[in-house]
């Protein structure tokens, strides 16, 4: 069962990718859009070939599938759902007390739709963190040395997989996610 009580520092953080939204922050992309003053009908902003409705309705990804092969692999010990509460609040749901982790942003580009939302809405990249996916809808948490193996099982199973960073010990009281880097993603 997940998550196994064996997660260490040194384990590493495998993030997969998501599509959209998916299913969470939509009550503040209703007030950006408004705000905005865009109808659903309206080009997206971040993608001129979709209205603004149908971009930000793509269906949320299902990563069961995936998640099985790679824990067929071998080495998976942990598993995070990148839901409401963003990467900040849902990877340490899978991380035993005294551990967090380090991301490193530069691992993946966070998709238009997200910057498009951040910029025009005017939200700190760290709220941003803490209410969308941004372009991780899944942390994996792996055996060091099953990593490679482990991401290849997840790519064979669709799914694009990027290497985030690696879980740490961490001092009671500090931060359990260390975004390395992550107000440079929001730059361009």
């Amino acid at each position: 069962l997940l998550p196994r009580p064996d997660i260490a520092a040194g384990d590493v953080v495998l993030g997969l990718a998501s599509d959209g939204v998916h299913s969470n922050g939509y009550s503040l992309v209703r007030k950006v859009c408004a705000d905005a003053g865009l109808g659903w009908d309206a080009p997206a902003p971040f993608d001129a070939d979709k209205s603004l409705g149908d971009a930000l309705l793509a269906p949320t990804r299902v990563y069961v599938a995936a998640c099985l092969a790679g824990i067929r692999a071998g080495g998976v010990k942990g598993l995070a759902h990148i839901t409401g509460g963003g990467l900040v609040e849902n990877i340490p749901r899978a991380l035993p007390d005294g551990l967090g982790v380090a991301i490193e942003a530069a691992a993946w580009t966070v998709p238009p739709v997200f910057r498009w939302l951040a910029q025009a809405g005017d939200i700190d990249p760290h709220d941003m963190a803490r209410t969308f996916n941004c372009g991780i809808g899944m942390a994996v948490i792996v055996e060091a040395a099953r990593a490679d193996s482990v991401s290849a099982a997840l790519e064979a199973a669709g799914e694009t997989v990027y290497r985030l960073g690696s879980v740490e010990a961490i001092e009671d009281g500090a931060p359990r996610v260390i975004l390395r880097g992550w107000d440079g993603q929001w730059l361009a």
